[in-house]
Parts: structure tokens; C-alpha cells; sequence
């Protein structure tokens, strides 16, 4: 019950969509910059990429356990999210590997 009120949330949705863009940002930013070059930013860099990480691929599987749950009845920023997130994830093992 509670998955099918959040998979039709909007805001929910809108912050899933927000924080995907922002994971693809991180990761771009991170492998095409030298983070190290500033102390504050490889500290903040070193402080957050575990957590970043996690969200990377936690994320894409709660969308798909949430589409599962409401049936596939899901707000439609929840699959521009996802495929933001898989462009992410492929982008990692191809292009930044």
C-alpha cells in the first residue's frame, strides 16, 4: 500500500529524478577532473563517493521493485530517472572503467 502511494507521488518522484541527475553529474565531474587538484575537494570527493556509489545501483532496483509492486502504474519521471541511472551505470563500466 504504501509503495503504490509512493509510486504515484509526484514529488517523490520528482526527487528520485533530481538526485539521478545528480549521480550522473557526480560521476562525470569526478572522472573528468582531477578532484585531488584542491584539498576540499578530494575531501569531499573521498567523503562521498561510497555514499554515491551505493545510490547508483540501490536506486535503479527500488524503481524496478516499486514498478513491480504498482503493477508498471508508475509516475513517468520514475522511468526517466531509471534510464538516467542505467546511462550512469553504463557510462562507468564503459567509458570510465
Amino acid at each position: 500500500m504504501v509503495m503504490k502511494n509512493i509510486a504515484q507521488n509526484s514529488k517523490a518522484a520528482n526527487v528520485i529524478l533530481i538526485v539521478s541527475c545528480f549521480i550522473l553529474f557526480y560521476w562525470n565531474f569526478v572522472h573528468n577532473f582531477d578532484v585531488y587538484k584542491y584539498i576540499v575537494v578530494g575531501a569531499l570527493y573521498e567523503m562521498s563517493a561510497l555514499l554515491v556509489l551505493a545510490a547508483t545501483y540501490i536506486l535503479p532496483l527500488f524503481i524496478l521493485v516499486m514498478a513491480l509492486v504498482s503493477k508498471v502504474n508508475l509516475n513517468k519521471k520514475y522511468y526517466i530517472a531509471l534510464v538516467i541511472l542505467v546511462l550512469t551505470i553504463t557510462l562507468l563500466f564503459t567509458i570510465y572503467n
